[in-house]
């Protein structure tokens, strides 16, 4: 006891001078308010003030909290609104009121998240993580704590991730999860003793503490309430103070040493009604209250019973009601108050039906059997049996209804699956269908391309040699007959050439920009040696090279370009002939230009060789454009996907 006496004395002296420290910035504050004129510092001061009296007197915090949210709303200050609305919710989470609380925040959360902070909405919803603890609500908790951790451990924030991991390990002790609770708070308490962490140290130790308490282990959970305490006092948390010393308390009580007890309650009691918390001091009566019992001062246990029994039911908080009714009726009981007894059972026990629904029929009966006939108590008995019974037939309906339903949902995923399989199956017969097609027609142009290699290949071969052989055997000396039977050589070779394109072509499926460029190069190739006075250039963009054409595409843009190539080497008289491959937009272009006397399209007899190109090009999905001026011609082909 003197151990305990000597401590409330040093934390006494403790708070004393963290009050006086706070007293003093609070006067500060107000003689720069009476001596500052201006708008935005004056705003500024409001909310400091806001912030420093939340720890001293939270009527003044909230008076405050009103005048900054004026001022910072007249000049437009999105930033000081938003953190004034947090600083009025942490004033109202103080002061115990967390609906209050939670709407602050939300305000100031909306604001943040329309300016884009990041770091102000995590704060924000480790602070609403904390109000649905209090609120028992520990799935929204969990999914705000996570939130809140997910931005601070992205930035590195060490020191509060920690704190969030703290209140993590909060929620898992509430939900009994002690040992997983104790991993975390114990990790939380390491990190914040080696980095001097007193502010957060004295909340950590106090959860700690409770954990220990939870898993039997008084001596130390003694250890961490009184680390929790020195912490709390260095720091002004007066609530944290508070509630280390109630704790100490109630571990004293359990140990039956009840004058100790009840000194810790009443300091724990003192310093909470400094916070103005009508919730707080009324869970720090009703213990107290409970102390007085043990020690048989009932008269004074009374007292503080009903009064608590307000503030609990105006909160609604069941748990505590449930405790204050039963300490009632213990109380009237020893003060031989039948009638009070009788009142305040019956509110426990239309409270315990509110709380336990499924046994509100069994403690109505049990009620009734004091105050009604047994005819009455048959007639409810009969009809609490016809109430089972239309229960029971309504399960077995449910049942029978789901066990319908289950089936019919077995049938229609069976046909469901069956129409899919056959689905399945049409489309792989189709497929099928379309490769053997497929086959078949590469049978034909294999079969095509072997008659058109043997026989037509071989005539045409057989053709040059005949007038090789006319040439060298008979030692012409007529120069018109020598050059007929050049050209028609020349004409079976070019045609030969012209054979094994087509035949290239009828046996690829595909063919690409890289087999079509080299079957264009061997035909300016061919072309330089017979006109050896005209250039030649093949320019290829980087990003065409990756194109891919059908057979019948890529044969009719190779022979449309085989086809303007010959045309100028025949009618343009051009010293200089380009062909220009570029990529433009979506489709690629092909350009063949010449720099020769150029025609008139609409002046001249047109012959096969337009008419094909541009037949060509339509066939293909491709557009096919002719401008000709005296400066040369110029043939655009695109080609799109």
């Amino acid at each position: 006891m003197k151990k305990y006496s000597l401590l409330l004395v040093l934390i006494s002296i403790a708070v004393f001078f963290q009050a006086q420290e706070v007293a003093t910035i609070i006067t500060k504050l107000k003689n720069e308010l009476k001596s500052n004129s201006e708008e935005t510092k004056r705003a500024s001061i409001y909310s400091d003030l806001t912030w420093y009296y939340s720890t001293v007197s939270t009527d003044s915090a909230l008076n405050y909290g009103q005048m900054a949210i004026q001022a910072s709303t007249k000049l437009g200050d999105s930033t000081l609104i938003a953190q004034v609305y947090s600083d009025i919710a942490a004033v109202y989470f103080r002061k115990g009121d967390f609906s209050n609380s939670r709407i602050n925040y939300l305000k100031a959360y909306k604001i943040r998240k329309i300016r884009k902070d990041l770091k102000g909405l995590a704060k924000i919803n480790n602070n609403l993580a904390n109000i649905y603890e209090k609120n028992q609500q520990y799935k929204l908790a969990m999914a705000s704590f996570l939130d809140a951790l997910s931005f601070f451990e992205s930035v590195n924030d060490e020191k509060t991730s920690h704190i969030i991991k703290g209140n993590i390990g909060l929620i898992l002790l509430k939900i009994k999860n002690y040992q997983k609770a104790f991993t975390y708070i114990k990790d939380v308490v390491e990190y914040q003793e080696e980095n001097n962490s007193t502010d957060e140290l004295c909340v950590s130790c106090l959860n700690l503490g409770n954990v220990y308490l939870q898993m039997n282990d008084t001596a130390n959970a003694l250890k961490m309430y009184t680390k929790s305490i020195k912490a709390c006092t260095s720091v002004g948390n007066k609530k944290g103070i508070s509630s280390g010393y109630n704790n100490i308390a109630s571990i004293k009580s359990e140990q039956k040493e009840s004058k100790d007890a009840i000194v810790l309650f009443g300091k724990s009691k003192k310093i909470r009604e400094e916070l103005n918390s009508d919730l707080d001091k009324a869970n720090f009566d009703l213990n107290l209250a409970n102390e007085f019992m043990e020690s048989n001062r009932y008269n004074q246990a009374k007292d503080l019973l009903l009064a608590v029994e307000k503030v609990f039911s105006k909160t609604k908080r069941n748990e505590k009601l449930q405790k204050n009714y039963k300490s009632l009726i213990e109380t009237y009981a020893y003060l031989n108050k039948p009638d009070s007894v009788r009142y305040y059972t019956n509110k426990l026990l239309l409270l315990n039906g509110e709380l336990l629904e499924s046994l509100v029929l069994k403690q109505t009966a049990e009620l009734e059997t004091k105050y009604q006939s047994f005819k009455k108590e048959k007639q409810l008995f009969e009809k609490e049996i016809e109430v089972k019974q239309k229960n029971q037939m309504l399960i077995r309906i449910s049942f029978l209804a789901f066990f319908i339903a289950l089936i019919g949902f077995l049938i229609y995923r069976q046909q469901r699956f069956k129409r899919k399989q056959e689905s399945h199956e049409f489309e792989l017969k189709t497929a099928i269908a379309e490769i053997e097609t497929q086959n078949k027609l590469q049978d034909q142009r294999l079969s095509i391309s072997r008659d058109l290699h043997d026989n037509i290949g071989s005539q045409l071969t057989f053709i040059i040699s005949s007038v090789e052989n006319i040439k060298y055997a008979f030692k012409l000396k007529n120069s018109l007959l020598e050059s007929k039977l050049e050209n028609i050589s020349s004409f079976a070779k070019s045609t030969i050439v012209e054979l094994r394109d087509t035949i290239w072509a009828m046996n690829t499926n595909e063919i690409s920009f890289e087999d079509l460029k080299l079957r264009i190069l061997n035909f300016i190739d061919k072309a330089k040696d017979a006109r050896s006075d005209i250039q030649f250039s093949f320019n290829v963009n980087d990003e065409s090279k990756n194109m891919i054409f059908n057979s019948i595409k890529g044969m009719n843009i190779y022979r449309t370009i085989q086809e303007a190539i010959n045309n100028s080497l025949k009618y343009s008289n051009a010293i200089q002939i380009s062909i220009d491959v570029i990529q433009k937009n979506s489709s690629t272009q092909i350009i063949i230009k010449d720099n020769g006397i150029g025609f008139d399209e609409s002046a001249i007899e047109k012959g096969n060789g337009l008419s094909n190109m541009k037949k060509r090009m339509s066939d293909s999905c491709c557009s096919f454009e002719l401008n000709s001026l005296n400066s040369g011609t110029t043939i655009i082909l695109t080609i799109t996907d």
